[in-house]
Protein backbone atom coordinates (compact mmCIF):
# COMPACT_ATOMS: atom_id res chain seq x y z
CA UNK A 1 0.00 0.00 0.00
CA UNK A 2 1.21 3.45 -0.71
CA UNK A 3 2.71 5.04 2.54
CA UNK A 4 0.52 8.49 2.62
CA UNK A 5 -2.50 6.05 1.70
CA UNK A 6 -1.22 4.00 4.65
CA UNK A 7 -0.95 7.24 7.02
CA UNK A 8 -4.34 8.56 5.60
CA UNK A 9 -6.26 5.72 6.49
CA UNK A 10 -4.24 5.27 9.98
CA UNK A 11 -5.37 8.85 11.30
CA UNK A 12 -9.10 7.93 10.24
CA UNK A 13 -9.15 4.38 12.13
CA UNK A 14 -9.72 2.33 8.53
CA UNK A 15 -7.77 -0.53 7.33
CA UNK A 16 -7.98 0.09 3.23
CA UNK A 17 -9.60 2.52 1.68
CA UNK A 18 -13.29 2.65 1.63
CA UNK A 19 -14.29 5.20 -1.74
CA UNK A 20 -11.12 3.85 -4.10
CA UNK A 21 -11.28 4.99 -7.81
CA UNK A 22 -10.91 1.66 -9.45
CA UNK A 23 -13.65 -1.23 -9.23
CA UNK A 24 -14.18 -2.87 -5.85
CA UNK A 25 -15.77 -6.16 -6.24
CA UNK A 26 -14.41 -7.01 -2.67
CA UNK A 27 -17.20 -4.76 -0.29
CA UNK A 28 -20.37 -5.61 -3.09
CA UNK A 29 -23.22 -3.31 -2.05
CA UNK A 30 -25.72 -6.23 -2.05
CA UNK A 31 -29.32 -5.25 -3.01
CA UNK A 32 -32.33 -7.82 -3.53
CA UNK A 33 -32.68 -6.96 -7.35
CA UNK A 34 -28.83 -6.32 -7.90
CA UNK A 35 -28.20 -9.78 -6.33
CA UNK A 36 -31.17 -11.29 -8.34
CA UNK A 37 -29.84 -10.24 -11.65
CA UNK A 38 -26.43 -11.62 -10.81
CA UNK A 39 -27.13 -15.12 -10.10
CA UNK A 40 -29.38 -15.32 -13.25
CA UNK A 41 -26.83 -13.92 -15.04
CA UNK A 42 -24.67 -16.52 -13.56
CA UNK A 43 -26.89 -19.07 -14.55
CA UNK A 44 -27.26 -18.08 -17.83
CA UNK A 45 -23.80 -18.88 -18.46
CA UNK A 46 -23.03 -22.19 -16.68
CA UNK A 47 -26.11 -23.80 -18.90
CA UNK A 48 -24.52 -21.94 -22.00
CA UNK A 49 -27.68 -20.03 -23.02
CA UNK A 50 -25.88 -17.42 -25.25
CA UNK A 51 -25.34 -13.70 -24.51
CA UNK A 52 -25.14 -11.99 -21.65
CA UNK A 53 -25.77 -7.81 -21.85
CA UNK A 54 -25.15 -5.17 -19.50
CA UNK A 55 -25.55 -2.12 -19.62
CA UNK A 56 -25.28 1.50 -17.06
CA UNK A 57 -24.43 5.01 -17.43
CA UNK A 58 -20.81 5.54 -16.74
CA UNK A 59 -19.82 4.91 -12.57
CA UNK A 60 -22.59 2.39 -12.03
CA UNK A 61 -20.70 -0.14 -11.17
CA UNK A 62 -20.33 -2.32 -14.59
CA UNK A 63 -16.82 -3.40 -13.96
CA UNK A 64 -17.36 -4.08 -10.39
CA UNK A 65 -20.95 -6.42 -11.53
CA UNK A 66 -18.38 -7.97 -14.31
CA UNK A 67 -15.69 -9.01 -11.49
CA UNK A 68 -18.47 -10.10 -9.32
CA UNK A 69 -19.72 -12.40 -11.86
CA UNK A 70 -16.67 -13.44 -12.53
CA UNK A 71 -15.95 -14.99 -8.92
CA UNK A 72 -19.48 -16.19 -8.61
CA UNK A 73 -18.35 -18.80 -11.37
CA UNK A 74 -14.85 -19.37 -9.96
CA UNK A 75 -13.98 -22.88 -9.29
CA UNK A 76 -17.07 -24.19 -11.18
CA UNK A 77 -15.05 -25.44 -14.23
CA UNK A 78 -15.36 -22.32 -16.29
CA UNK A 79 -12.39 -20.58 -18.35
CA UNK A 80 -12.79 -16.60 -18.91
CA UNK A 81 -10.92 -14.16 -21.33
CA UNK A 82 -11.65 -10.96 -20.02
CA UNK A 83 -11.28 -7.73 -22.85
CA UNK A 84 -10.79 -4.34 -21.50
CA UNK A 85 -9.06 -2.71 -24.03
CA UNK A 86 -12.21 -2.13 -26.60
CA UNK A 87 -10.63 -0.32 -28.94
CA UNK A 88 -8.76 -3.37 -30.69
CA UNK A 89 -11.08 -4.06 -33.38
CA UNK A 90 -11.82 -7.00 -35.59
CA UNK A 91 -8.39 -9.23 -36.23
CA UNK A 92 -6.68 -7.52 -33.22
CA UNK A 93 -9.54 -8.38 -30.74
CA UNK A 94 -10.11 -11.60 -32.22
CA UNK A 95 -5.99 -12.29 -31.16
CA UNK A 96 -6.33 -10.54 -27.70
CA UNK A 97 -9.64 -13.05 -27.08
CA UNK A 98 -6.85 -16.28 -28.12
CA UNK A 99 -4.08 -14.65 -25.60
CA UNK A 100 -6.20 -14.10 -22.82
CA UNK A 101 -7.19 -17.92 -22.90
CA UNK A 102 -3.40 -18.73 -23.76
CA UNK A 103 -3.28 -19.30 -27.39
CA UNK A 104 -0.91 -18.07 -29.78
CA UNK A 105 -2.57 -15.70 -32.07
CA UNK A 106 -1.69 -17.31 -35.91
CA UNK A 107 -2.13 -14.08 -37.63
CA UNK A 108 -5.05 -14.36 -40.02
CA UNK A 109 -8.66 -14.16 -38.70
CA UNK A 110 -9.77 -17.45 -40.34
CA UNK A 111 -6.54 -19.42 -38.73
CA UNK A 112 -7.70 -17.58 -35.46
CA UNK A 113 -10.81 -18.78 -35.52
CA UNK A 114 -9.92 -22.75 -35.99
CA UNK A 115 -7.77 -22.23 -33.37
CA UNK A 116 -9.71 -21.24 -30.84
CA UNK A 117 -12.76 -23.65 -31.72
CA UNK A 118 -9.77 -26.52 -31.45
CA UNK A 119 -9.49 -25.23 -28.17
CA UNK A 120 -13.17 -24.76 -27.19
CA UNK A 121 -14.12 -27.76 -28.79
CA UNK A 122 -11.21 -29.50 -26.10
CA UNK A 123 -12.39 -27.71 -23.53
CA UNK A 124 -16.03 -28.72 -24.02
CA UNK A 125 -15.45 -32.11 -24.14
CA UNK A 126 -13.42 -31.97 -20.63
CA UNK A 127 -16.63 -30.14 -19.38
CA UNK A 128 -15.22 -26.74 -19.06
CA UNK A 129 -17.73 -23.60 -19.74
CA UNK A 130 -15.50 -20.59 -21.81
CA UNK A 131 -16.71 -17.11 -21.17
CA UNK A 132 -15.36 -14.43 -22.92
CA UNK A 133 -16.40 -10.80 -21.33
CA UNK A 134 -15.87 -7.46 -22.75
CA UNK A 135 -16.10 -4.31 -21.08
CA UNK A 136 -16.48 -0.86 -22.75
CA UNK A 137 -18.36 -2.81 -25.52
CA UNK A 138 -20.29 0.92 -26.81
CA UNK A 139 -16.88 1.08 -28.55
CA UNK A 140 -16.84 -1.92 -31.07
CA UNK A 141 -17.15 -1.47 -34.13
CA UNK A 142 -19.98 -2.79 -36.51
CA UNK A 143 -17.07 -5.37 -38.17
CA UNK A 144 -16.51 -6.70 -34.35
CA UNK A 145 -19.30 -6.82 -33.19
CA UNK A 146 -20.29 -9.01 -36.70
CA UNK A 147 -16.78 -11.34 -35.46
CA UNK A 148 -18.38 -11.90 -32.34
CA UNK A 149 -22.02 -13.09 -33.83
CA UNK A 150 -19.40 -15.57 -35.83
CA UNK A 151 -17.78 -16.54 -33.03
CA UNK A 152 -21.62 -17.72 -31.44
CA UNK A 153 -21.68 -19.93 -34.13
CA UNK A 154 -18.94 -22.26 -32.61
CA UNK A 155 -20.96 -24.77 -30.76
CA UNK A 156 -21.80 -28.75 -30.85
CA UNK A 157 -24.72 -28.75 -32.32
CA UNK A 158 -26.57 -28.59 -29.08
CA UNK A 159 -24.32 -25.88 -27.00
CA UNK A 160 -22.72 -23.14 -27.90
CA UNK A 161 -19.09 -23.47 -26.79
CA UNK A 162 -18.49 -19.97 -25.97
CA UNK A 163 -20.38 -17.48 -23.66
CA UNK A 164 -19.94 -14.02 -24.51
CA UNK A 165 -20.97 -11.26 -21.54
CA UNK A 166 -20.82 -7.31 -23.40
CA UNK A 167 -20.73 -4.77 -20.74
CA UNK A 168 -21.25 -1.00 -22.21
CA UNK A 169 -23.20 2.40 -21.67
CA UNK A 170 -26.36 2.74 -22.67
CA UNK A 171 -25.58 3.58 -26.30
CA UNK A 172 -24.64 -0.37 -26.65
CA UNK A 173 -28.23 -1.03 -26.61
CA UNK A 174 -28.36 1.42 -29.43
CA UNK A 175 -25.58 -0.74 -31.57
CA UNK A 176 -27.31 -3.67 -31.05
CA UNK A 177 -30.13 -2.82 -33.05
CA UNK A 178 -28.36 -1.96 -36.56
CA UNK A 179 -30.48 -4.40 -38.72
CA UNK A 180 -26.80 -5.70 -39.77
CA UNK A 181 -26.62 -7.82 -36.66
CA UNK A 182 -29.43 -8.52 -35.60
CA UNK A 183 -28.72 -12.14 -35.84
CA UNK A 184 -26.42 -11.02 -32.57
CA UNK A 185 -28.78 -9.08 -31.04
CA UNK A 186 -31.68 -12.09 -31.23
CA UNK A 187 -28.74 -14.23 -29.05
CA UNK A 188 -28.84 -12.34 -25.87
CA UNK A 189 -30.83 -14.10 -23.36
CA UNK A 190 -29.88 -11.84 -20.31
CA UNK A 191 -29.97 -8.11 -20.38
CA UNK A 192 -29.10 -6.82 -16.97
CA UNK A 193 -29.56 -2.76 -16.46
CA UNK A 194 -27.77 -1.03 -13.79
CA UNK A 195 -28.97 1.98 -12.59
CA UNK A 196 -28.20 4.97 -10.24
CA UNK A 197 -28.79 4.25 -6.63
CA UNK A 198 -31.96 5.46 -4.58
CA UNK A 199 -31.94 8.25 -2.23
CA UNK A 200 -32.98 5.81 0.50
CA UNK A 201 -30.12 3.56 -0.46
CA UNK A 202 -27.29 6.01 -0.19
CA UNK A 203 -26.44 6.41 3.50
CA UNK A 204 -26.45 2.17 3.59
CA UNK A 205 -24.53 2.46 0.59
CA UNK A 206 -21.75 5.04 2.53
CA UNK A 207 -21.92 2.81 5.91
CA UNK A 208 -21.80 -0.85 4.34
CA UNK A 209 -18.30 0.60 2.66
CA UNK A 210 -17.07 2.12 5.75
CA UNK A 211 -17.60 -0.97 7.59
CA UNK A 212 -15.71 -3.22 5.13
CA UNK A 213 -12.84 -0.70 5.17
CA UNK A 214 -12.97 -1.77 8.96
CA UNK A 215 -14.60 1.51 10.46
CA UNK A 216 -14.25 1.36 14.32
CA UNK A 217 -16.91 2.16 16.23
CA UNK A 218 -18.42 4.14 16.45
CA UNK A 219 -16.32 5.33 13.70
CA UNK A 220 -17.38 7.39 11.10
CA UNK A 221 -20.96 8.70 10.28
CA UNK A 222 -22.70 9.73 7.44
CA UNK A 223 -26.40 11.91 9.12
CA UNK A 224 -29.64 11.20 7.26
CA UNK A 225 -29.51 14.98 6.00
CA UNK A 226 -25.84 14.44 4.76
CA UNK A 227 -26.76 11.38 2.56
CA UNK A 228 -30.19 13.52 1.12
CA UNK A 229 -27.49 16.34 0.49
CA UNK A 230 -24.86 14.01 -0.82
CA UNK A 231 -27.67 11.77 -3.23
CA UNK A 232 -28.18 15.63 -4.56
CA UNK A 233 -24.73 16.42 -5.00
CA UNK A 234 -23.82 12.60 -6.87
CA UNK A 235 -27.51 12.01 -9.31
CA UNK A 236 -27.04 8.66 -7.08
CA UNK A 237 -24.12 7.84 -9.27
CA UNK A 238 -21.78 5.46 -7.06
CA UNK A 239 -18.68 6.72 -9.05
CA UNK A 240 -19.70 10.16 -7.57
CA UNK A 241 -20.48 9.45 -4.25
CA UNK A 242 -16.78 7.85 -4.03
CA UNK A 243 -15.19 11.16 -5.34
CA UNK A 244 -17.13 13.27 -2.64
CA UNK A 245 -16.95 10.74 0.28
CA UNK A 246 -13.16 10.66 -0.12
CA UNK A 247 -13.40 14.62 -0.09
CA UNK A 248 -15.32 14.16 3.21
CA UNK A 249 -12.74 12.01 5.03
CA UNK A 250 -10.15 14.73 4.88
CA UNK A 251 -12.57 16.77 6.53
CA UNK A 252 -12.83 14.76 9.47
CA UNK A 253 -9.15 15.10 10.48
CA UNK A 254 -9.64 18.20 12.87
CA UNK A 255 -12.45 15.57 14.81
CA UNK A 256 -12.04 13.94 17.82
CA UNK A 257 -12.03 9.81 16.60
CA UNK A 258 -15.48 9.60 18.52
CA UNK A 259 -17.40 12.48 16.92
CA UNK A 260 -16.62 12.20 13.37
CA UNK A 261 -19.76 12.57 12.14
CA UNK A 262 -20.22 14.45 8.06
CA UNK A 263 -22.87 16.83 7.59
CA UNK A 264 -24.59 18.40 5.06
CA UNK A 265 -22.07 21.06 5.12
CA UNK A 266 -19.14 18.65 4.76
CA UNK A 267 -20.40 17.13 1.78
CA UNK A 268 -21.78 20.54 0.08
CA UNK A 269 -18.13 21.48 0.44
CA UNK A 270 -16.66 18.33 -0.72
CA UNK A 271 -18.83 18.12 -3.64
CA UNK A 272 -17.75 21.58 -4.36
CA UNK A 273 -14.11 20.51 -4.09
CA UNK A 274 -14.62 17.24 -6.09
CA UNK A 275 -16.20 19.37 -9.17
CA UNK A 276 -18.99 16.58 -8.60
CA UNK A 277 -21.90 17.15 -10.90
CA UNK A 278 -25.03 14.50 -11.48
CA UNK A 279 -24.96 13.00 -14.21
CA UNK A 280 -27.68 13.69 -16.67
CA UNK A 281 -29.91 10.95 -16.79
CA UNK A 282 -30.29 9.96 -21.08
CA UNK A 283 -34.06 9.40 -21.69
CA UNK A 284 -34.77 5.54 -21.30
CA UNK A 285 -35.13 3.69 -24.83
CA UNK A 286 -37.18 0.95 -24.28
CA UNK A 287 -35.50 -2.10 -25.18
CA UNK A 288 -36.94 -4.89 -27.36
CA UNK A 289 -38.58 -8.25 -25.88
CA UNK A 290 -37.19 -9.93 -28.83
CA UNK A 291 -33.97 -12.07 -26.81
CA UNK A 292 -36.78 -12.88 -24.25
CA UNK A 293 -38.31 -15.60 -27.48
CA UNK A 294 -35.21 -17.44 -27.72
CA UNK A 295 -34.97 -17.82 -24.37
CA UNK A 296 -37.96 -19.39 -23.23
CA UNK A 297 -37.32 -21.69 -26.02
CA UNK A 298 -34.04 -22.63 -24.07
CA UNK A 299 -34.60 -26.23 -22.49
CA UNK A 300 -34.34 -26.26 -19.11
CA UNK A 301 -36.31 -23.16 -18.48
CA UNK A 302 -33.89 -20.15 -19.06
CA UNK A 303 -36.50 -17.88 -17.88
CA UNK A 304 -36.20 -18.61 -14.59
CA UNK A 305 -38.90 -16.23 -13.41
CA UNK A 306 -41.79 -17.60 -15.31
CA UNK A 307 -45.25 -18.86 -13.77
CA UNK A 308 -45.28 -22.15 -14.73
CA UNK A 309 -48.63 -24.00 -14.18
CA UNK A 310 -49.29 -24.38 -10.96
CA UNK A 311 -50.62 -27.21 -8.82
CA UNK A 312 -54.74 -26.82 -7.53
CA UNK A 313 -54.43 -25.89 -3.92
CA UNK A 314 -57.16 -24.97 -1.26
CA UNK A 315 -58.60 -20.98 -0.74
CA UNK A 316 -56.22 -18.74 1.18
CA UNK A 317 -59.50 -18.24 3.46
CA UNK A 318 -58.49 -21.22 5.48
CA UNK A 319 -54.80 -19.61 6.89
CA UNK A 320 -54.89 -20.58 10.15
CA UNK A 321 -55.21 -17.15 12.02
CA UNK A 322 -53.37 -18.85 15.24
CA UNK A 323 -50.22 -18.68 13.53
CA UNK A 324 -50.48 -14.67 11.96
CA UNK A 325 -48.09 -12.34 13.82
CA UNK A 326 -50.14 -8.91 14.22
CA UNK A 327 -48.69 -6.20 11.43
CA UNK A 328 -46.79 -4.14 13.40
CA UNK A 329 -46.96 -0.10 13.71
CA UNK A 330 -44.41 2.06 12.09
CA UNK A 331 -41.17 2.04 14.24
CA UNK A 332 -40.92 4.82 16.40
CA UNK A 333 -38.04 6.73 16.64
CA UNK A 334 -36.00 6.74 19.41
CA UNK A 335 -34.79 9.98 21.52
CA UNK A 336 -32.88 12.04 19.01
CA UNK A 337 -32.98 9.62 15.95
CA UNK A 338 -35.17 9.68 13.08
CA UNK A 339 -36.98 6.67 12.17
CA UNK A 340 -34.92 6.91 9.07
CA UNK A 341 -31.86 6.48 11.06
CA UNK A 342 -33.44 3.98 13.54
CA UNK A 343 -33.44 1.85 10.76
CA UNK A 344 -29.93 2.26 9.43
CA UNK A 345 -28.84 1.23 13.08
CA UNK A 346 -30.89 -1.76 13.23
CA UNK A 347 -29.68 -3.16 10.09
CA UNK A 348 -26.18 -2.50 11.27
CA UNK A 349 -26.94 -4.56 13.95
CA UNK A 350 -27.60 -8.01 11.64
CA UNK A 351 -24.46 -8.31 11.25
CA UNK A 352 -21.40 -7.49 9.12
CA UNK A 353 -22.66 -9.17 6.17
CA UNK A 354 -25.04 -6.86 3.74
CA UNK A 355 -28.13 -7.88 4.70
CA UNK A 356 -31.06 -8.47 2.49
CA UNK A 357 -33.65 -5.79 1.84
CA UNK A 358 -37.04 -5.77 0.18
CA UNK A 359 -40.60 -4.73 -0.53
CA UNK A 360 -43.05 -6.60 1.65
CA UNK A 361 -46.70 -6.62 2.17
CA UNK A 362 -48.86 -7.11 5.42
CA UNK A 363 -50.28 -10.39 3.91
CA UNK A 364 -46.44 -11.48 4.44
CA UNK A 365 -45.55 -9.89 7.81
CA UNK A 366 -47.87 -11.97 8.99
CA UNK A 367 -47.34 -15.29 8.13
CA UNK A 368 -43.86 -14.91 9.46
CA UNK A 369 -44.05 -17.25 12.41
CA UNK A 370 -41.64 -15.01 14.22
CA UNK A 371 -40.11 -11.66 13.68
CA UNK A 372 -36.43 -11.95 15.36
CA UNK A 373 -33.58 -10.64 13.40
CA UNK A 374 -35.85 -8.68 11.09
CA UNK A 375 -35.38 -4.69 10.58
CA UNK A 376 -38.92 -2.93 9.38
CA UNK A 377 -39.85 0.20 8.41
CA UNK A 378 -43.06 1.91 6.85
CA UNK A 379 -42.74 3.85 3.51
CA UNK A 380 -45.51 5.87 1.54
CA UNK A 381 -45.52 2.61 -0.43
CA UNK A 382 -45.76 0.08 1.84
CA UNK A 383 -43.49 -1.79 3.97
CA UNK A 384 -39.68 -2.82 4.08
CA UNK A 385 -37.92 -5.39 6.06
CA UNK A 386 -34.10 -5.85 5.90
CA UNK A 387 -32.87 -9.04 7.38
CA UNK A 388 -29.60 -11.26 7.45
CA UNK A 389 -30.18 -14.39 4.86
CA UNK A 390 -29.45 -18.00 5.53
CA UNK A 391 -31.17 -19.63 2.35
CA UNK A 392 -30.01 -17.99 -0.55
CA UNK A 393 -30.41 -18.01 -4.70
CA UNK A 394 -27.77 -19.50 -5.46
CA UNK A 395 -28.87 -22.76 -3.53
CA UNK A 396 -31.84 -23.21 -5.69
CA UNK A 397 -29.61 -22.42 -8.98
CA UNK A 398 -26.79 -24.72 -8.76
CA UNK A 399 -26.77 -27.24 -11.44
CA UNK A 400 -26.31 -30.53 -9.36
CA UNK A 401 -28.78 -32.53 -7.66
CA UNK A 402 -29.63 -33.28 -4.31
CA UNK A 403 -29.27 -29.45 -2.96
CA UNK A 404 -30.17 -30.06 1.27
CA UNK A 405 -31.29 -26.76 1.50
CA UNK A 406 -33.87 -27.25 -1.81
CA UNK A 407 -34.54 -30.86 -0.64
CA UNK A 408 -35.92 -29.29 2.79
CA UNK A 409 -38.01 -26.68 1.06
CA UNK A 410 -39.56 -29.39 -1.01
CA UNK A 411 -40.41 -31.99 1.60
CA UNK A 412 -41.92 -28.70 3.29
CA UNK A 413 -44.51 -27.99 0.47
CA UNK A 414 -45.13 -31.73 -0.31
CA UNK A 415 -46.39 -31.99 3.41
CA UNK A 416 -48.70 -28.93 2.50
CA UNK A 417 -49.84 -30.51 -0.66
CA UNK A 418 -48.33 -27.42 -2.87
CA UNK A 419 -45.46 -29.82 -4.44
CA UNK A 420 -45.63 -33.28 -6.02
CA UNK A 421 -43.02 -34.11 -7.67
CA UNK A 422 -40.03 -36.60 -6.75
CA UNK A 423 -37.77 -35.15 -3.64
CA UNK A 424 -34.37 -34.80 -5.85
CA UNK A 425 -32.97 -30.94 -4.82
CA UNK A 426 -33.52 -30.29 -8.15
CA UNK A 427 -34.69 -26.48 -8.70
CA UNK A 428 -37.17 -27.67 -11.75
CA UNK A 429 -40.49 -26.54 -13.22
CA UNK A 430 -42.78 -28.58 -10.53
CA UNK A 431 -40.73 -26.60 -7.78
CA UNK A 432 -41.57 -23.17 -9.46
CA UNK A 433 -44.74 -23.94 -9.69
CA UNK A 434 -45.28 -24.77 -6.35
CA UNK A 435 -43.41 -21.81 -5.03
CA UNK A 436 -45.72 -19.75 -7.30
CA UNK A 437 -48.52 -20.88 -5.54
CA UNK A 438 -46.92 -20.27 -2.19
CA UNK A 439 -45.78 -16.76 -3.11
CA UNK A 440 -49.30 -16.44 -3.94
CA UNK A 441 -50.70 -17.36 -0.75
CA UNK A 442 -48.52 -15.39 1.62
CA UNK A 443 -48.35 -11.64 -0.06
CA UNK A 444 -46.05 -12.10 -2.77
CA UNK A 445 -46.21 -11.89 -6.95
CA UNK A 446 -46.33 -15.23 -7.59
CA UNK A 447 -42.66 -15.91 -9.83
CA UNK A 448 -42.11 -19.10 -8.74
CA UNK A 449 -38.39 -17.38 -8.21
CA UNK A 450 -36.74 -17.81 -4.62
CA UNK A 451 -36.97 -14.32 -3.97
CA UNK A 452 -35.19 -13.15 -0.79
CA UNK A 453 -38.82 -12.75 1.17
CA UNK A 454 -39.67 -15.97 -0.12
CA UNK A 455 -36.47 -17.44 1.01
CA UNK A 456 -36.81 -15.81 5.04
CA UNK A 457 -40.52 -17.12 4.59
CA UNK A 458 -39.38 -20.67 3.84
CA UNK A 459 -36.23 -20.72 6.55
CA UNK A 460 -38.63 -19.26 9.28
CA UNK A 461 -41.25 -21.80 8.93
CA UNK A 462 -38.65 -24.26 8.75
CA UNK A 463 -37.23 -23.20 11.90
CA UNK A 464 -40.42 -23.52 13.57
CA UNK A 465 -41.14 -26.87 12.29
CA UNK A 466 -37.50 -28.29 13.69
CA UNK A 467 -38.62 -26.60 17.09
CA UNK A 468 -42.09 -28.12 17.58
CA UNK A 469 -42.23 -31.84 17.74
CA UNK A 470 -42.75 -31.56 14.61
CA UNK A 471 -46.56 -29.91 14.52
CA UNK A 472 -48.49 -30.39 11.20
CA UNK A 473 -47.16 -28.87 8.24
CA UNK A 474 -49.88 -27.44 6.62
CA UNK A 475 -50.72 -25.56 9.88
CA UNK A 476 -47.67 -23.60 8.88
CA UNK A 477 -48.24 -23.14 5.20
CA UNK A 478 -51.87 -22.48 4.41
CA UNK A 479 -54.07 -23.60 7.83
CA UNK A 480 -56.41 -26.56 8.20
CA UNK A 481 -59.67 -25.34 6.48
Amino acid sequence: MNPALARHLQTLGLERAPFPPTPDAAAWFQTARLEAERVEAAHCLRTRAGFVLLTGEIGTGKSTFLRRLLFSLDGEGVVTSMVFNTFLQGPDLLAAVLRDFGLEARGTPAADIDTLNRFLVQQWRAQVTCVLMIDDAQNLTLESLELLRLLTNLETGQEKLLQIVLAGQPELRDNLEQPGIRQLTSRICKHVQLDVLAADEVQRYVHHRLDAAGNPSPGIRLRADAAQALHRASGGNPRRIHQIMDRCLYGLYAQPADQRVIDAALVHTAAAEAGARPLRRRRRILWKKAPLALAASIAGGLVLFALVAALAVRSDASYADDHALPVPAAPAAAAGQTPGQRWDVCLQGLGTTAPQVQAVSETWLARLPSREGLCLRRLPEGWQAGWQARLRVENFLAAADGQAEVLAVQALLRDAGLYDGALDGRYGPRMRAAIGRFQQHNGLPPSGAPDPATLLLFDTLLAARAAASPPSPETHLHGNG
